[in-house]
């Protein structure tokens, strides 16, 4: 478990349930590997650590085995550790998934939309950190998502990015991997820009696969 100066400095927010709070505190220290792979998450620990009870633990513990996140292993749950097979299913999900989202944001984004999309594209400056590129990334991504308008293919590519192996993995490109994930992603932009379906859904496609290879090259 993450140390206690690990949590969140300010209040939980207050337009949720506390359940709603805890379930996304413990989601992102899995997603961004705070908590690693097979390392065990004990109500009895976490609700000291956030002083909270044990039932919105109860309850979140449950909704992230649901994401797919953790599994109960000798009565206690553990991060999952994705084998190479599962990682690979995952992301062949991911290249479905986004090669529609992006089909669709060409057919239905609005012209402020597709400005928005290319105007955040262009916020990128070269020799930038990893750290940052990976928000940046997130951020242009979910604006093709937004630009789809279909929400219950948002909430699906939302699930399916909920995997420690996503940001582990992004935070380490290298300079030139970032040049070339930049490079794609000027490429997508001009496609949305020309309403070009088929071309924005095979760059997806592709930029997808190419994430898959290199994750598959560094943790396998």
């Amino acid at each position: 478990m993450p140390a206690a100066q690990d949590l969140p400095a300010e209040p939980m927010h207050a337009t949720r349930t506390l359940s709603d709070n805890v379930y996304r505190w413990l989601r992102d220290q899995i997603v961004l590997g705070k908590i690693g792979p097979n390392e065990p998450l004990v109500e009895a620990v976490i609700a000291e650590k956030l002083q909270v009870s044990r039932t919105p633990i109860r309850e979140s513990l449950q909704r992230l085995a649901a994401d797919g996140l953790i599994v109960s292993h000798r009565r206690r749950w553990i991060v999952r550790q994705h084998g190479r097979d599962e990682v690979v299913a995952i992301y062949e999900v991911r290249m479905a998934l986004e090669s529609f989202a992006a089909r669709f944001a060409c057919q239905r984004a609005t012209d402020a939309e597709l400005a928005a999309i290319a105007a955040h594209c262009d916020t990128w400056s070269a020799g930038g950190p990893a750290d940052e590129f990976v928000l940046f990334n997130d951020r242009f991504h979910h604006l093709i998502v937004e630009a789809a308008h279909n929400p219950r293919l948002a909430r699906v590519i939302e699930q399916n990015h909920l995997y420690y192996f996503n940001e582990q993995i992004a935070g380490h490109y290298r300079p030139d991997e970032i040049i070339a994930a930049q490079s794609e992603h000027r490429e997508l932009v001009e496609a949305l820009h020309g309403r070009d379906a088929d071309r924005a859904a095979e760059l997806s496609r592709r930029h997808a696969e190419e994430a898959l290879e290199l994750i598959l090259a560094r943790l396998f």
